[in-house]
């Protein structure tokens, strides 16, 4: 039988949804989808993931059969909007506000898809009938699930999740270069070399770097990616600072004061340098043209982490996060109407 996984496409979390998706389910197939695409139908057979989306934000006029949907996904907007309520059924699945959707997504599929350390053999888990074998959330917190260091990094800096500084520095690995399958093979591995392995690579010249505190091996791929990616967010964080410092601005909006940057590639790291109480702003805000209409993102400020920015990108026809979230739309609601000469002070 069939099995399609509709995967978000525009960054990291998703990606590693796809790859986490192609080890488990080797002959499915995968299609990505971003909210500037145009919406697709819901397939017509067999069972269908969809991984780090909303369903409503890809179906075009055409029912969805619950039975064989399986919903993964974090961002708070969604899991509100499809509650039991409004539809009147459960979508299957596995959902957690907090919690990015490749570290769901490798649980899941881990789990169910889960083999007896002794034998070898498929244990058979229904998480299903069973979601007791899924981890809840504090767990993610605290760390206590088993899984690659590489989703982990990249589900922290989704969530913006700072305590491991990694996390961004990973980020900046992962976009200096385009990653080959075998590369994502490598960074998914759960086979982890021997100390008397780990040594031997120590004694011929290997990077300690790739090493971490207690003595683990990270992996070669990972530990080059974090050995590119610092060198990388060096120099971004002085263009940042360059940019914030020269082209933003303050402006008051839906009853909030934001850090504003009209930039194409922002996020709430562009606005570090100037992101202190001083500057006198609730949250972040940035916008920009692709030629087709307007994308504005809204992000928390370090010191206004209570605000639930959701709210305002959900009543714009957006979503997302309480802390990272944002709409599209035909012009900013922010600026002054076109043509009527006033200036956005």
């Amino acid at each position: 039988m069939k099995t399609t996984v509709i995967y978000h496409s525009a960054d990291y979390d998703g990606l590693f949804c796809r790859e986490i998706a192609r080890k488990f389910l080797p002959d499915a197939e995968l299609i990505g989808w971003d909210f500037k695409d145009p919406k697709i139908p819901f397939p017509s057979e067999g069972t269908v993931y969809i991984l780090d989306l909303s369903p409503d934000c890809i179906f075009e006029q055409s029912p969805i059969d619950s039975q064989r949907l399986i919903w993964i996904d974090h961002h708070k907007s969604s899991i509100e909007k499809w509650t039991p309520d409004i539809m009147a059924c459960v979508i299957p699945g596995y959902r957690i506000d907090g919690v990015a959707a490749c570290r769901l997504a490798w649980q899941w599929f881990a789990e169910s898809m889960a083999t007896s350390p002794d034998t070898g053999e498929p244990i058979r888990r229904d998480v299903l009938a069973s979601p007791n074998y899924l981890p809840p959330k504090q767990d993610y917190i605290d760390r206590k699930v088993s899984e690659p260091l590489a989703v982990r990094l990249a589900g922290e800096y989704d969530i913006w999740d700072k305590r491991d500084p990694r996390s961004e520095t990973f980020q900046y690995g992962l976009r200096s270069r385009e990653l080959s399958d075998c590369d994502w093979r490598q960074m998914l591995s759960t086979e982890k070399p021997s100390i008397d392995e780990v040594e031997k690579l120590i004694e011929t010249g290997f990077d300690k770097h790739l090493l971490e505190p207690d003595g683990t091996f990270v992996g070669a791929i990972v530990g080059g990616l974090l050995e590119v990616g610092g060198h990388l967010e060096k120099y971004a964080h002085k263009e940042n600072e360059s940019l914030v410092k020269y082209r933003s601005y303050l402006l008051q909006w839906e009853g909030l004061k934001f850090l504003t940057l009209n930039t194409a590639r922002c996020n709430s790291i562009t606005f570090a340098a100037k992101d202190v109480p001083e500057t006198g702003h609730d949250a972040l805000l940035g916008y920009y043209f692709d030629g087709k209409g307007w994308n504005v993102s809204l992000y928390h400020a370090k010191h206004r982490t209570d605000l639930d920015l959701s709210a305002v990108a959900v009543k714009r026809g957006g979503g997302g996060h309480q802390g990272a979230c944002g709409f599209r739309c035909e012009y900013p609601p922010f600026l002054p109407a076109p043509g009527s000469g006033c200036a956005v002070a």
